[in-house]
């Protein structure tokens, strides 16, 4: 079957990945002159930084490992490293694992007693669908629902939690049909995060380096479906006519180009909404506290805007020239900001308040993420499957608002799709 695939990002360049094992010879076409969508590494003065992801979730026999060793990309695992909410203006220390928890003093004593009931919780179905503070709070309390979720929920999706899903995290749902969080955590296994060499932009490089046609600079600006069933393509002066075309798109993207060919897909498409997010990336004298840290995500009522930072330079050495420490700070995305947080000065301000003995910085770079992050509402799971549904035969739409926020997400999802 031939088919083309609009989008090369990571989504798309793993499902014609899996196309071509599977005997096809997929084409790609991308929009922008490079690979990869928001997953870059960009080359930054003796070091580089990221502009989406900075790792990926990996465990031996997983989507994530098996792709790995099938194009050869070899990775490093910095270890757990120390994490840290902001509240009550300290750092809290939040130990990665769920025993640890119990004695982290974040939530107080009836928090960590109801937690430990999880296991005896029944399991709800599926349907109808439920929203993430909910589903916590059900399983876990209210305490973690109230005083551990949000900052979790604003490091990775940049949005309070009680306008989500739970579908915007998928493992909850997947982990609770096991019987409970923990059986499912137990069965699965722990999960480690893992940074390519090089980062995480040689991810998406080292998928197009494998694929026999991958055209970049080229957007599409049309869709037609031909009497035959077949499809046309018309884009940046180039025209395919394809038995299959796969919408390798943000949500709002799809639903451009899908139009009057498949109004209500196009409708639920653009209904998924989408966040944006500043990054700021600064390097200073390295913090011994810091030495071995994950980072740090303030509690979104204090925060007021600012979200949390990251050290890179933990988890990827290269990213930072020796001697020298690299946050990544974020800002916005789906929470009211005040107008100091558009200028560095007024986030250094901020930074300095979590860590007083933050060093001025050496070099500091702002990076904008435009509409990078879907935004799984409650209703998500009936606006994907809306727009499923109303695609025409030979049209499909991957995203990781389809799957899952996640890098992991993506691959688990594009395996199953591709089987």
């Amino acid at each position: 079957m031939s088919t083309l695939i609009l989008g090369g990002g990571v989504t798309g360049l793993a499902a014609a990945w899996h196309l071509q094992r599977r005997g096809e010879t997929p084409e790609v076409w991308e929009a922008q002159e490079t690979v990869g969508g928001w997953m870059k590494t960009l080359p930054w003065e003796g070091g580089h930084l990221e502009t989406g992801p900075q790792g990926v979730l990996w465990q031996p026999g997983t989507a994530v490992d098996r792709l790995f060793k099938a194009i050869d990309l070899p990775f490093n695992a910095p270890g757990k490293g120390a994490r840290w909410v902001g509240k009550g203006g300290r750092l809290v220390p939040v130990p990665a694992s769920p025993f640890g928890l119990l004695a982290s003093p974040l939530m107080p004593l009836s928090a960590k007693l109801r937690m430990m009931l999880e296991p005896f919780i029944s399991v709800r179905p599926a349907e109808p669908e439920e929203g993430l503070t909910a589903f916590i709070a059900r399983r876990l309390g209210p305490g973690v629902a109230s005083e551990l979720l949000p900052a979790m929920v604003a490091g990775i999706l940049a949005a309070p939690p009680e306008v989500l899903s739970v579908d915007a995290i998928p493992k909850l749902r997947q982990w609770e049909a096991t019987g409970s969080l923990v059986n499912g955590v137990r069965k699965g296994g722990v999960s480690h995060m893992v940074v390519p060499e090089g980062g995480m932009g040689q991810l998406p490089i080292r998928l197009a380096a494998r694929l026999p046609a991958v055209r970049t600079g080229i957007r599409a600006s049309s869709l037609e479906r031909l009497p035959d069933g077949r499809w046309r393509v018309t884009g940046g002066g180039e025209i395919r006519e394809v038995e299959r075309v796969v919408l390798a798109l943000p949500a709002y993207e799809a639903a451009a180009l899908l139009g009057s060919l498949a109004p209500a897909s196009a409708v639920a498409l653009a209904a998924i909404p989408y966040t944006s997010v500043d990054l700021w990336h600064s390097r200073h004298t390295p913090l011994p506290e810091l030495k071995d840290g994950f980072g740090f995500l303030i509690h979104p009522p204090e925060g007021r805007g600012y979200l949390g930072s990251l050290v890179p330079s933990w988890m990827d050495p290269q990213s930072a020239p020796d001697g020298l420490m690299q946050l990544r700070s974020f800002v916005g995305g789906a929470f009211p900001k005040g107008p100091d947080l558009d200028r560095w000065e007024g986030l250094f301000a901020r930074l300095k308040g979590w860590i007083p003995q933050l060093s001025d910085p050496s070099a500091v770079r702002h990076e904008r993420a435009e509409k990078a992050i879907p935004r799984p509402e409650l209703g998500h799971r009936a606006r994907v499957q809306a727009a499923l549904e109303g695609l025409p035969r030979g049209l499909d739409w991957l995203s990781n608002a389809r799957f899952g926020p996640g890098v992991r997400d993506i691959l688990e999802g594009l395996e199953t799709w591709s089987a």
